[in-house]
């Protein structure tokens, strides 16, 4: 089958790009019908040709979200707009001061992507690489951003979200996330104490754009061996401090 958006239907490109940027808040056909004023069966046909196409991907259970080729796409549309110069200060001194290894991901519609790794001089790597997408419930990222949420977009994305056990370690049920989600509102920070990968602690912090929008997150990460929980609480005030100046590189207010 062709990877082409059907030509022979009026306005099929416009309509196929209404539909994709409706993507960033809905993830049902009912839903998207709705948002683009498009009929279902119209939006329907174009879903099925954007997954051909790895422009939107499907859980197979009628959900869908902006596609990997489309987060490609972005992320050479953001590097366009300098945000790499913009971010770049904040993290190099974040890497200086805690000697971990720092990590920047941008939120997509209903994923997380990290744009930004950089590494201390140390005889280990972290597996993480740059375009990888990491998971909500278990990362310090994933859950710094959500916490940084309005109350009813977290609610939407919480009913999306398969709660699995990366490790002994992931909290696996909604009420566990949600009380620590709790806690990172309060503190402004959130942890992934080996719950994503074992044997590795993170730290991480909501960053937001000019329009006050949380649109991604800064994390540090180290061995579990090297810091101790601990340890990395006191590195938070470092991580928040870090994100909020990329946010006011971005245009948010201090």
């Amino acid at each position: 089958m062709s990877n082409d958006i059907p030509s022979e239907e009026p306005g099929a490109t416009p309509k196929a790009l209404r539909v994709l940027e409706s993507l960033t808040e809905h993830s049902r056909v009912s839903d998207l019908s709705t948002a683009t004023g498009l009929p279902k069966s119209t939006v329907h046909r174009l879903l099925k040709v954007l997954v051909e196409m790895g422009f939107v991907g499907t859980d197979g259970a009628g959900n869908y979200r902006v596609g990997s080729r489309a987060v490609r796409l972005a992320n050479r549309v953001i590097d366009r707009f300098d945000l790499t110069t913009q971010a770049e200060p904040a993290l190099s001194r974040l890497l200086h001061e805690t000697g971990c290894t720092v990590h920047f991901a941008l939120r997509t519609g209903g994923e997380l992507f990290y744009t930004h790794k950089k590494e201390p001089d140390k005889p280990y790597r972290m597996s993480s690489r740059v375009g990888m997408s990491l998971p909500w419930h278990s990362s310090s990222i994933g859950k710094a951003v959500m916490a940084a949420m309005p109350v009813e977009e977290l609610e939407t994305l919480l009913d999306t979200l398969h709660l699995e056990a990366r490790t002994p370690y992931t909290l696996t049920t909604r009420e566990a996330l949600t009380a620590q989600l709790e806690q990172a509102r309060h503190t402004g920070y959130a942890v992934d104490d080996g719950e994503n990968e074992d044997g590795i602690r993170c730290v991480g912090a909501a960053v937001r754009d000019h329009t006050a929008t949380v649109m991604g997150g800064v994390s540090i990460s180290t061995l579990s061996l090297e810091h101790s929980m601990q340890d990395l609480v006191l590195l938070a005030p470092t991580v928040t401090r870090a994100a909020t100046i990329v946010s006011g590189s971005l245009g948010y207010p201090a």
